[in-house]
Parts: structure tokens; sequence; C-alpha cells
């Protein structure tokens, strides 16, 4: 495996893995925080396809101003930490219905997904 591969997939890893603590993070700060950190990640892969520019930007634009923005916003409206108290049986997503169409979209979007990485030369 080339250095570049290497990189891509280290890159990658903490632009996925970035993004995913943005969505399982209880604290708005700290989903904003890890928001930085995947977007420094998407940089590192502007930088892998020679694209130095896109990559400057991304950190100036995003990780610089708009992220300060969304910091400012939290901070002001002083959003408070989620907790699962609040989410009690009849809330509308822990329907019986809701949840069986979210397996089935996660369900048809495992099957395109290996559907595609099946089309895929090599």
């Amino acid at each position: 495996m080339d250095s570049d591969a290497l990189f891509f997939y280290a890159f990658a890893a903490v632009t996925v893995i970035g993004a995913l603590i943005v969505v399982a993070q209880r604290n708005p700060v700290y989903s904003l925080m890890s928001l930085v950190g995947s977007f420094f990640g998407l940089c590192g892969l502007y930088v892998l396809l020679e694209a130095p520019f896109l990559a400057v930007v991304q950190i100036i634009v995003y990780a610089g101003a708009i992220m300060v923005l969304f910091l400012f916003v939290v901070m002001v409206l002083n959003v408070p930490r989620e907790d699962a108290a609040e989410w009690d049986r009849s809330h509308p997503l822990y329907r019986p219905m809701a949840m069986r169409i979210g397996a089935v979209l996660a369900a048809l979007l495992i099957i395109e997904l290996g559907w595609a990485l099946s089309r895929t030369p090599g």
C-alpha cells in the first residue's frame, strides 16, 4: 500500500468519525468542535486531491468563520444538553411505524451500497 492510500484512509477515517461524533454527541458545543475536526479531515482529502486552494478555503471559511458563527449562536441561545429522560415513549420517533420505515430505508441503503461496490472494477 502506497503512502497516498494510507493518507487517504487516515483522513477519511478522521472525517467519518468526526461526522459520527457530531451526530452522536449530546452536548452541542462538543458536537461543533468535532465538526471542526471533520472539516480538517476533509481539508486533508483536498490536499491529497492536489487542490490546496480548496483546502485553505475549507479551513478559513468553514472551520474559521462559519463554525465561529455556529458556536456563537449556540452560546447565545444557551441550548441545553439533550438528556435521555426528555425522550419518553410518546415521542413520534419511538412509534413502531417510524422505526420500521427507518429500518427499511437503512436496509435499502446497505443493499444499494453493496450493489454499487460490486459494480466497481478492481
